[in-house]
């Protein structure tokens, strides 16, 4: 081919490609170090990259199987192409290695069988991949030109990087058959799509056909530069920074291991004054890593609450926002210092100028604020982006800086610093759920294997005390060696922490984990996901380590030991609804699934968003305290859905949209008819949530909410009959 235009193409492209990935990674540079240890356990990230970074496990997810394969084929042609591009590059250089390495045929080959072979089955390989490639492509451009899924944001970038693909791998056939022609090969098994396209050639003459090879080569060769270039300016930067940022995913701690990346939240520093994010320099560099690796698929936007119900969050526009700001503003990041008055300037322009807060300057405050933190985007994203951490610390720094939040927050936190609840109710009420129940207390002599920490909503909410008196009974049927604090309980500090206010979440989090040890606590039974995930993941921060247990388990653990018997018949049609901090957050799927399976006479059905793609309640990330000013409510369109299993149940007739309809998600959602049974549940959020959403689409005379504790100490079987005290109305203190 041409030394020196090889040389020449070769060189502007990787400068200029240089030049620009060394701007957004000296940016990221310029950021704050990640909390998270990022380069430890390294065998495992390894394992993690093999499994989701080059196995693409996560693009294969159920809810995306053939867009997900089809993106496989793509990604698989890629990473074997990348072979034969350094070839091509060595070919344009040098007569020799294109004679060589352009076909099998060269007599160099007979001499060396086994590396014949070896070659051969790469060529082999390589066509294979580029077939399926093209495959991909037009399969891609079918979805954005004619499906046009809701997650997919029309883009003329996306169907630019289609048709760079595309002609890759077309100019890669034409050139290998223009190859074939010169050497008079009419079929190669080791090539057989090339072969084929060379025999659909055959009516072009042999000059034709070598002037069409060559102009193949050098586009091949230009078009893979050019494409370098463009990655770090779109959204295909993922290309390069992708793999490494599943690299460098979060990993759960070593005794907690099926748990989301955002289960656990950070725990910032607050004598170093690590109070959020104001602006983009308190994001850490692997936040930056995130937002530049986003690939804008819009999965995370499939069963997002927020999104789905017309909140102004859809976590790719956030991600792209930042990017954008950050791609933008380059020499003001790198060149950025603190003042003394607390404001942030860099060099732009030549002037000093001041970087702009990330809410209100780059962010609104109601996306920050909408989010429920179910995880969805999280699990949902093939790069693993960890979306709900920065949000919160985004919160973190209104709550503890600005004292700015949305106004019904500011009588939970009060509640919750006066009163240990965030109701604002007496410490004294926290029993008075017991009612004529007999229950024993740490500290009265005992020996407990656990303690059953009973939780704010489970001590004081009405519906949710006769939830607690069933579990009691359970437990106390179950002869599980059990304790409460009494009146000495109070709250995690759950909502505090992921509402913003990390000062609220660390003292209440650190004056019970003294108190528990003091009372030589080891196990821990909740009855509440939130208070379940706050003290098995975030309590070992401040030395609280204890072995946690949900109730759906611990019941499931007395049915399979038998030593409490479901006997009594429950002729209901049921659905159960998987709470995020359970379910997604903490991979407790089974229990809960097995424990309705013991009921006799029940049958359960279930909605077709559940387990891993289950649909938040909206009462998560504290939003349990706040109104929805904004779309449709969230726990309107669980409802609806849950209606609609129901109904379906009952009647095929009635319309079951499908799960796999991608210009419509959500739309089981929508449905406004009647239906009867019972919404199953295992959270008390989830409870007020879906019970309200049940009141407000007028369907109470039909359907019902109970909690699985409810349903078995219904079914169950007693030794003596349970005293059936009044359960009084706490009244605000």
């Amino acid at each position: 081919m041409n030394f020196y235009l090889t040389e020449l193409i070769l060189l502007v492209g990787l400068f200029l490609f240089l030049r620009t990935i060394g701007g957004r990674f000296y940016t990221m540079r310029a950021l704050k170090p990640d909390a998270a240890p990022r380069w430890d356990r390294i065998g495992e990230r390894l394992l993690v990259l093999a499994k989701f970074g080059l196995g693409q496990r996560r693009m294969v997810d159920r809810e995306e199987l053939l867009p997900g394969f089809m993106h496989v084929l793509i990604f698989g042609a890629f990473m074997v192409l990348a072979v034969r591009t350094v070839m091509l590059f060595v070919m344009g250089f040098s007569e020799s290695a294109l004679a060589v390495l352009g076909t099998l045929h060269d007599p160099v080959w007979a001499d060396h069988p086994a590396l014949h072979g070896l070659y051969g089955a790469y060529l082999f390989l390589k066509d294979v991949a580029a077939t399926g490639a093209v495959l991909g492509v037009t399969y891609f451009a079918y979805l954005r030109v004619v499906v046009k899924p809701d997650r997919m944001t029309k883009s003329w970038e996306a169907m630019l990087i289609l048709g760079f693909i595309g002609a890759l791998m077309i100019t890669e056939f034409i050139f290998g058959a223009s190859i074939f022609r010169a050497e008079n090969v009419t079929w190669d098994s080791f090539e057989p799509v090339t072969s084929a396209v060379g025999l659909a050639l055959t009516a072009v003459s042999t000059p034709a056909l070598h002037t069409l090879g060559v102009l193949c080569f050098w586009t091949h060769l230009i078009i893979i530069l050019t494409f370098l270039n463009f990655l770090p300016i779109g959204k295909h930067f993922h290309v390069i920074v992708g793999l490494l940022n599943v690299f460098m995913k979060r990993l759960p701690s070593v005794d907690h291991r099926e748990i989301s990346t955002s289960a656990k939240l950070s725990t910032p520093n607050l004598e170093k004054e690590e109070f959020g994010a104001k602006v983009v320099t308190d994001l850490s560099w692997k936040q930056a890593l995130d937002v530049n690796t986003c690939t804008e698929c819009g999965r995370c936007q499939t069963h997002c609450p927020t999104y789905i119900t017309g909140k102004p969050l859809a976590h790719k526009a956030v991600n792209g926002a930042i990017k954008h700001f950050l791609w933008d503003h380059q020499q003001l990041l790198q060149s950025a210092k603190k003042l003394e008055d607390g404001r942030v300037v860099g060099q732009e322009g030549g002037a000093e100028v001041e970087v702009p807060n990330l809410i209100g300057g780059v962010l609104q405050a109601d996306t920050v604020w909408a989010c429920t933190t179910c995880g969805w985007c999280e699990q949902a994203c093939p790069v693993f982006i960890e979306n709900v951490p920065r949000l919160i610390d985004m919160r973190r720094y209104k709550v503890q800086v600005e004292a700015d939040f949305p106004p019904e927050i500011q009588r939970v936190f009060e509640g919750m610093e006066r009163q240990g609840n965030p109701w604002g109710l007496g410490q004294e009420k926290r029993t008075e759920w017991e009612g004529d129940l007999t229950i024993p207390r740490f500290g009265d002599g005992g020996v407990y294997e656990y303690l059953f920490f009973v939780g704010c909503a489970g001590a004081y909410d009405q519906r949710m005390q006769k939830v607690t008196r069933a579990l009691a009974k359970i437990l106390l049927e179950g002869g599980v060696k059990f304790a409460t604090l009494g009146n000495e309980e109070t709250c995690t500090g759950d909502s505090a922490r992921r509402a913003g206010n990390e000062y609220l979440f660390q003292t209440m989090a650190k004056a019970n984990v003294e108190k528990w040890n003091a009372a030589g606590v080891k196990a821990i039974i909740t009855q509440c996901p939130h208070c379940f995930n706050t003290i098995k993941n975030e309590y070992p921060d401040f030395g609280g380590r204890y072995r946690v247990i949900s109730h759906t388990e611990l019941i499931s653990e007395l049915i399979m030991e038998k030593r409490i018997k479901l006997s009594n018949v429950m002729k209901e049609t049921l659905t159960f609804h998987d709470p995020c901090y359970l379910g997604r957050h903490n991979g407790v799927y089974d229990a809960p699934r097995e424990v309705l399976k013991a009921i006799p006479g029940l049958e359960v059905v279930e909605m077709q968003r559940s387990k891993r793609e289950s649909f938040c309640c909206g009462a998560g990330g504290a939003r349990m305290w706040m109104e929805e000013h904004l779309g449709t409510r969230i726990n309107h369109n669980r409802t609806n859905e849950a209606a609609l299993t129901l109904a379906h149940a009952k009647d095929k007739s009635v319309p079951y949209p499908s799960a796999t309809d991608m210009k419509k998600p959500g739309q089981v959602g929508e449905y406004k008819g009647k239906a009867s049974g019972v919404v199953a549940v295992a959270c008390p959020f989830c409870h007020t949530m879906l019970k309200d959403g049940i009141a407000d689409t007028s369907r109470e005379e039909t359907m019902k909410v109970k909690d699985l504790s409810e349903l078995v100490a219904e079914a169950m079987e007693t030794k003596q009959p349970a005293p059936q005290a009044e359960v009084k109305a706490p009244t605000p203190a």
